[in-house]
């Protein structure tokens, strides 16, 4: 059985452009890719910028991506958007980062692909001691604001786990980086309407920096939410830092990561979150390849000892 291996091209798309970006996935060996949405070139608040088009070019473009994906076999598994949540205290910047969501539907539906993935609401921003209710209340306007759109579009939004919150001023679990919060944020969004389109992403470096205050470790997560898991940001680190770094690199149990996946019945892509940079901005291409390499060994290797 081959496994399907996706690669997040974020980095890519800065340094080499989009299409150049695409060609460089199917040269290292990918059968997917993880379309980021959200990097600089793409900031609505500089002048040349997908939220600064009109529909019609953002369509038009966006088609142009997905074409060139499937003429090249590679799979667009999922799109990136939004890293930032709603602020509780800064209506402009809430208006303007929801309107930039629903491009980011409307680009992941031109693309075609199956799901976006949008961050929750952040402790970073909102602070260690951020009330409660008022963190599930602005998860929900945001999720809820978002799905009527993506029902429209075709489009799956995934909220993706979180793990600590830390800045220059303090460091602590996320408030959604706690299973309890994390699972209380997306029952109240799945019980909607519009829960047939919203889902979950595991990002197991989160899980595992969450682990430190007393949280599931990633494999766990896993099997909580089971089914209900649609894609995936894998990446390794020592649980103090989101280093990104290629899976069998850190402290992560993959072994266990993958037995998880296989109880739940995952058979989506296993995509690979890596910061290509880790190893300077000249290896970004070895070290994405590097990373598909690595995890693919990884996976024929378990194959093979369960059919031995």
């Amino acid at each position: 059985m081959k496994h399907l291996i996706g690669i997040s091209i974020g980095g890519l798309q800065i340094k080499y452009g989009d299409m150049r970006a695409l060609e460089i996935a199917k040269e290292i060996g990918a059968d997917a890719i993880d379309f980021s949405l959200d990097y600089y070139k793409n900031d609505y608040r500089c002048e040349d910028n997908i939220y600064s088009k009109s529909e019609e070019e953002i369509v038009a473009y966006y088609k142009k991506v997905g074409e060139r994906a499937r003429e090249l076999g590679l799979i667009v598994s999922q799109t990136h958007g939004k890293l930032n949540g709603l602020h509780y205290d800064d209506p402009a910047f809430n208006e303007a980062l929801m309107k930039n969501m629903h491009i980011d539907i409307l680009a992941t539906a031109a693309i075609g692909a199956p799901v976006c993935v949008i961050h929750t609401i952040s402790s970073i921003y909102h602070g260690p001691d951020a009330d409660p209710d008022m963190m599930q209340r602005l998860n929900y306007e945001m999720f809820t604001g978002l799905l009527p759109y993506a029902k429209e579009k075709g489009v799956k939004i995934a909220t993706e786990t979180f793990g600590d919150a830390n800045c220059a001023k303090f460091c602590c679990l996320d408030y959604f980086g706690g299973f309890d919060a994390f699972m209380e944020g997306y029952r109240r969004v799945k019980e909607t309407e519009w829960g047939d389109y919203f889902t979950v992403c595991i990002d197991t470096g989160h899980c595992n920096k969450a682990m430190r205050f007393g949280q599931p470790n990633p494999a766990d997560f896993i099997r909580r939410f089971g089914s209900d898991i649609s894609v995936l940001h894998l990446h390794d680190n020592n649980t103090l830092t989101d280093q990104h770094k290629p899976p069998l690199t850190g402290d992560i149990n993959w072994n266990d990561v993958m037995d998880a996946l296989d109880e739940v019945g995952y058979n989506g892509i296993y995509n690979l979150e890596i910061a290509l940079r880790c190893f300077g901005e000249e290896m970004m291409v070895e070290t994405a390849e590097f990373g598909i390499k690595i995890f693919r060994n990884f996976l024929e290797q378990r194959e093979k000892k369960k059919n031995a």
